[in-house]
């Protein structure tokens, strides 16, 4: 498969509208949506950081498999403080606002949380906010494999108790994973949008 980058979008006006299927990543700031989609395409096309709040803009990364991956930024962190949030929300949310997904085509949503903190209030908030934006959604349990099984265990209970999406255990740095959520981004394609 080959990805390439092919834009960061600043506003609703940036976004491409092809009508290609977009899959949208979202989570907490440094999650790992930037590793996860390195990973899912098997090359080194997102940049990533051990910093927070680094992606500021929605970046757009295209598959020859006819799809776009969206790397949207990460909530509950940002340099600049309250006004980069709010201009990271303001993003986020023109990008599910109806009337500009009526000329794009959000086939759904992984919504990255981190293993090792299942429990997050932001991560229920952000779950709730992309219910009300009625599409489709997997829970992506990131860094399991920084849990030991009993860990990663009483983790998928706790991700599958508190959310009514599927969820999906993922190692990026291990490649555990991966084709489940291929599996999922497929059906979505091919269901069409919710």
């Amino acid at each position: 498969m080959q990805a390439q980058f092919i834009l960061s979008a600043a506003s609703a006006a940036d976004f491409p509208r092809t009508g290609l299927p977009e899959i949208a990543m979202v989570g907490r700031s440094n999650v790992g949506k930037s590793t996860l989609i390195n990973a899912l395409v098997k090359q080194k096309i997102a940049r990533t950081s051990a910093a927070p709040g680094k992606t500021r803009l929605a970046n757009y990364y295209h598959l020859d498999s006819g799809l776009y991956l969206v790397d949207l930024p990460g909530y509950g962190y940002a340099r600049g403080g309250r006004e980069s949030v709010e201009a990271f929300e303001d993003l986020t949310q023109a990008y599910f606002d109806p009337s500009t997904r009526d000329e794009r085509r959000v086939a759904g949503v992984l919504l990255l949380i981190d293993s090792r903190h299942p429990d997050l209030p932001q991560d229920a908030a952000g779950y709730a906010w992309l219910l009300a934006a009625q599409t489709q959604i997997a829970i992506i349990a990131t860094k399991i494999d920084k849990l030991n099984r009993s860990e990663q265990a009483k983790t998928l209970r706790t991700l599958k108790k508190n959310y009514d999406s599927p969820v999906l255990p993922v190692s990026a740095f291990k490649g555990d994973g991966l084709d489940d959520i291929w599996k999922t981004i497929r059906a979505w394609i091919n269901t069409g949008p919710r």
